[in-house]
């Protein structure tokens, strides 16, 4: 599990708030999208000392301290899988999370292993033209099968 930081959970705070006081207009303001994937890449960044690409690629989120190029997913629904989309960028290794922002405020690691795999999900089901989010228990299951010396290391 990576703690998340204060200022983290003041910006969820002040999203929750502000949905509350709007939530008569009828909008929605969901934290998915950019953000929460740009707050999920920071914190695994931090936690496993990752350096951004010089020049942003497809898929690509980080570097791996071995040279490892690592694409970074994140969610805020316990339930749901990594979603991609198709396109030309791949990544060596993905890492999963899910940001629990209302109960033990950690974001929890669901998928730390070779980024192929996951993929293999998609390709397998059907042909693959736009968005897809992934079963949550086949990523967990695939987890399962990777062998230590192929997970990230934690350095923090």
């Amino acid at each position: 599990m990576i703690k998340l930081p204060e200022s983290v959970m003041a910006l969820f705070e002040a999203h929750a708030a502000m949905c509350r006081h709007l939530a008569h207009t009828g909008f929605s303001f969901t934290l998915d999208g950019k953000l929460l994937g740009d707050i999920g890449e920071a914190l695994v960044a931090d936690a496993y000392g990752l350096s951004p690409p010089r020049k942003r690629a497809p898929g690509i989120d980080a570097y791996a301290v071995d040279g490892r190029s690592v694409q970074i997913k994140a969610t805020q629904d316990e339930n749901a899988g990594p979603a991609f989309t198709p396109g030309k960028g791949v990544a060596d290794h993905l890492i999963f999370l899910w940001i629990d922002f209302r109960k033990e405020k950690h974001a929890h690691v669901l998928y730390n292993g070779p980024e192929a795999p996951v993929r293999e999900l998609i390709r397998s089901k059907e042909k693959w033209t736009t968005t897809k989010r992934l079963n949550l228990a086949e990523v967990r299951a695939e987890d399962a099968k990777i062998r230590d010396d192929q997970r990230l290391p934690r350095l923090r």
